[in-house]
């Protein structure tokens, strides 16, 4: 049975399953949920997810959402591919980063996004964004000094701990940070960015 990826083009989350699926060279349909028209919430919809939110991965009887435990998943299901790390210590680490994403530089990028760009101005609160955006420059900081003689973030090659973090990096030019600021940071995605699997997630 076909996978099915539910989630919609914009979305970082939805970009992050999409690009692990693609890596694993795992057969899927990707279906399309509009956001802007609010498909999230869609009796159909909420009955796989009842969050609301993308992505949604339906494998076989599996109905699992989060973005970071599909890519665990997808992980899991695939351990030739090592894209959840080839030991415990890479596994540790690359967990770390997914935590990291997850908790810290994803809800920071998104408070930025809200607060300058999504929300009418009249609904934005400048405090947000400016917490959010010195939260994203400390990790990005942090991400720089990490990537230091590295091609990637655990071990030797991309994992799912890369996935993660570079979709949210990768939106950071675009809410004013300057990633010339980050030249490590800035090889890192740039290499990330040419891989097939990112290519076709930002099309």
């Amino acid at each position: 049975m076909t996978i099915k990826l539910y989630g919609f083009p914009m979305s970082p989350n939805a970009r992050r399953a999409l690009i692990a699926l693609e890596e694993t060279g795992e057969s899927y349909e990707y279906v399309t949920v509009d956001l802007m028209s609010g498909g999230q919430k869609a009796p159909d919809y909420l009955a796989l997810n009842p969050n609301g939110r993308v992505p949604t991965l339906v494998d076989g009887d599996l109905v699992l959402w989060e973005s970071h435990a599909i890519l665990e998943y997808l992980a899991a299901k695939h351990p030739e591919k090592r894209l959840g790390g080839g030991s415990p210590e890479e596994l540790a680490h690359v967990s770390k980063y997914l935590f990291l994403n997850a908790a810290h530089l994803g809800p920071a990028m998104a408070g930025v996004f809200a607060h300058t760009i999504r929300l009418p101005e009249d609904k934005r609160i400048p405090t947000i964004a400016e917490n959010g955006r010195a939260e994203a420059t400390r990790i990005l900081g942090l991400l720089e000094r990490a990537l230091t003689d590295k091609t990637a973030l655990v071990g030797d090659r991309v994992t799912i701990a890369d996935i993660a973090v570079g979709t949210n990096v990768a939106l950071a030019p675009m809410l004013g940070f300057d990633l010339a600021a980050y030249p490590n940071v800035s090889r890192w995605l740039a290499e990330l960015k040419k891989r097939p699997s990112f290519v076709k997630a930002f099309g």
